[in-house]
């Protein structure tokens, strides 16, 4: 018999409770169902990820999480905004859920980084069909793994191409058979309280402003640089749901596309995905729904030039420094 967790819990805030998955995106096949207050994967290899906050600096990560049988299923961290599920296990960290894999694989493990303490793993862990929960702690580049109360696991990244530091979370659907399902999925955070919307002008290359076309209001008004005048057609509000706004409608990516060249414009706002923008730490800004960056257009960048989507290369045209 495995002790519950019983240390009590202040300063967590819920990110799923059960009732709605506010926040969250799928990316990639399969899914999460949503019943009796938990979601249970299906199909993939997918993830479910909370694309409405990047976390920065250190943070506790609690959810509760079973497995049917012998399962697959991970909890990702530190990984850039990307509905690519794959760019989550290449670019963050997973912690693995799959009590019978290899030992850098295997529950508990940092996946293809470091094993669990398969000692103290297997002496704090549920057996299928019961919930286990997982807390996992970073601070700084370290990540500790705790597994119903017991520390199982201690590691710290050194890789600089990647950072426990910033990034998303989510949880992933492994495959068609793999059953594991989530609940009270809660962080304690640095500055977990999202911001109020901050609004200013977005500055490009050469020192230029994100600008509205004469300041016009109506869908599919071309974004341009213009030098900076501090009208409100420069002025614009940054959301904590990944909307950039101006003049009350939002910073669209025409029809949802995701070529290169594609108009970026001034659209009603609408909730999609063309109108989602995460800011890189490189300076980029990217539509994760496309996976491209905002860019302006051409090799010289004057008074007028349009605003498109572009593969991100982190050139000078494709930095900006938001409000």
């Amino acid at each position: 018999m495995t002790e519950a967790d019983c240390r009590p819990e202040n300063g967590y805030t819920s990110l799923f409770d059960g009732s709605a998955t506010t926040g969250w995106r799928q990316a990639g096949p399969g899914g999460f169902t949503l019943a009796d207050g938990s979601l249970t994967s299906y199909g993939g290899l997918g993830m479910l990820w909370y694309a409405a906050k990047e976390f920065t600096g250190d943070y506790s990560l609690k959810l509760d999480w079973k497995a049917a049988g012998d399962d697959n299923s991970g909890v990702l961290l530190g990984f850039p905004a990307s509905d690519d599920p794959w760019s989550a296990v290449n670019n963050g960290y997973e912690i693995q859920i799959d009590a019978t894999d290899a030992a850098d694989r295997t529950t508990g493990a940092v996946y293809g980084f470091q094993s669990a303490d398969l000692a103290a793993r297997d002496a704090a862990l549920n057996p299928p069909g019961e919930w286990n929960t997982y807390e996992l702690r970073v601070t700084g580049e370290r990540l500790e793994i705790f597994l119903n109360g017991t520390k199982i696991n201690d590691f710290t990244n050194t890789d600089p191409a990647r950072s426990l530091q910033q990034g998303y979370i989510g949880i992933q659907n492994h495959g068609d058979g793999d059953e594991v399902a989530f609940r009270n999925i809660r962080i304690d955070a640095e500055g977990d309280t999202p911001p109020g919307p901050v609004s200013g002008p977005v500055k490009g290359v050469n020192g230029k402003c994100l600008d509205v076309a004469n300041a016009g209001t109506a869908d599919g008004t071309q974004i341009q640089l213009w030098t900076c005048n501090g009208t409100s057609a420069q002025s614009w509000t940054v959301g904590s749901d990944g909307t950039v706004r101006a003049l009350g409608k939002c910073l669209d990516v025409s029809g949802g596309g995701s070529a290169d060249g594609t108009k970026i414009q001034l659209w009603t706002c609408n909730g999609t995905g063309a109108q989602r923008w995460a800011p890189q730490s490189d300076g980029t800004v990217r539509n994760p729904q496309s996976g491209k960056c905002l860019d302006a257009s051409g090799g010289t960048w004057n008074d007028g030039t349009p605003v498109h989507l572009w593969t991100c290369h982190t050139g000078p045209n494709q930095k900006w420094t938001l409000p």
